[in-house]
């Protein structure tokens, strides 16, 4: 993805495509979720935002630990 407009554009472009693949995903298991444990829809929906935002933590913790990791670490 270069510099510039394009380039914004670009990552843009990628990050809603990200975020669309995302929201299918966790809704397709909050569906199957609902199916399988017959919880409200409440709780499907619930569960499927705190699965996704321990997701996003978590892979930020993650590239937080790896910028930090020098050399010799692991």
């Amino acid at each position: 993805m270069g510099d510039g407009a394009a380039g914004r554009r670009a990552r843009r472009r990628w990050l809603w495509t990200l975020v669309g693949v995302t929201v299918v995903v966790y809704g397709v298991g909050a569906v199957v979720w609902r199916l399988v444990t017959g919880h409200s829809w409440a709780e499907t929906w619930s569960f499927a935002a705190c699965l996704a935002a321990i997701n996003v933590i978590g892979q930020w913790v993650a590239a937080v630990i790896r910028r930090r990791a020098g050399r010799g670490d692991g």
